[in-house]
């Protein structure tokens, strides 16, 4: 059994959407290799990018990667602006339920604010609104991540394509054996005379 879980975070909402094992690993402070490249690149994107504008907004289970008001004028009701910055819109479902959940946080505290996925790479920015869709998946996702940190140990290993990028690649996989050429009969250990 590993460590005490941790409170739902926007992090484990992300997690959760990609891979429940990672979910458990992260959410029972289990650090990923902090040195995965995927991992520093996507702390230096996120540094790095939008300098003018202000960083890091954090509140507990939270940190927005950007934080800006939006002009006097606008004609919407929101008064600021969160934004998450990622490297690609590849796992864009697991990042509209992370920035969902930061959006669900904020309103209920009271606050109307707007959310947008920054994707500096390829100069791309997606509006995302808490829509009744969009809150209930992210209710899905908290439940999900609370049942799975309950759990006294780690869900078993699954390899998805997300595994070969993945932080926690050694971890999951360093006892798996390598693939053998070797040849095995096909009838090894069949009884002489059965059926089937």
């Amino acid at each position: 059994m590993g460590p005490e879980p941790v409170p739902v975070t926007g992090t484990l909402i992300w997690y959760v959407a990609v891979c429940p094992r990672q979910t458990w690993l992260m959410g029972h402070n289990i650090e990923p290799f902090r040195d995965h490249e995927l991992l520093a690149l996507g702390r230096l994107l996120a540094e790095t990018s939008y300098p003018r504008e202000r960083k890091e907004l954090e509140l507990p289970g939270m940190k927005v990667d950007v934080l800006r008001r939006r002009p006097i004028d606008a004609d919407e009701d929101e008064a600021l602006v969160i934004g998450e910055v990622k490297r690609s819109p590849r796992a864009q479902h697991a990042q509209r339920l992370q920035l969902g959940y930061y959006l669900l946080r904020l309103r209920d505290a009271g606050l109307h604010v707007r959310g947008e996925l920054r994707y500096p790479e390829q100069r791309r920015v997606e509006q995302v609104e808490l829509t009744p869709e969009l809150e209930a998946a992210v209710r899905q996702a908290i439940q999900r991540v609370e049942e799975l940190l309950q759990l006294p140990q780690p869900p078993p290993p699954v390899r998805i394509p997300a595994c070969t990028n993945c932080a926690y690649y050694e971890f999951c996989w360093v006892s798996e054996a390598e693939p053998t050429t070797e040849r095995v009969p096909r009838n090894r250990g069949r009884k002489r005379g059965s059926s089937s």
